[in-house]
């Protein structure tokens, strides 16, 4: 009996690591998909902010031609 019992122990205990580790595995599946819903957003963040500023250096008459090259 001390044979099965040590393997009953051993059983159970790689079923809780199974187990722990396959909810860690849904909660880190989850926050992917909540960064990227949130990565989205920030994107379409970014595409507005881009449009509002070339919209600001048009009616300021400025057009930049990209960033300079400034030595400080």
């Amino acid at each position: 009996m001390d044979g099965y019992m040590v393997q009953s122990i051993t059983r159970g205990v790689i079923a809780l690591l199974l187990f722990v580790t396959s909810y860690f595995l849904k909660l880190l599946i989850q926050d992917i998909k909540q960064m990227s819903k949130e990565l989205g957003k920030w994107k379409e963040v970014m595409v507005r902010l881009q449009s509002e500023q070339a919209m600001f250096k048009t009616l300021l008459g400025k057009h930049d031609t990209g960033p300079k090259n400034q030595k400080f």
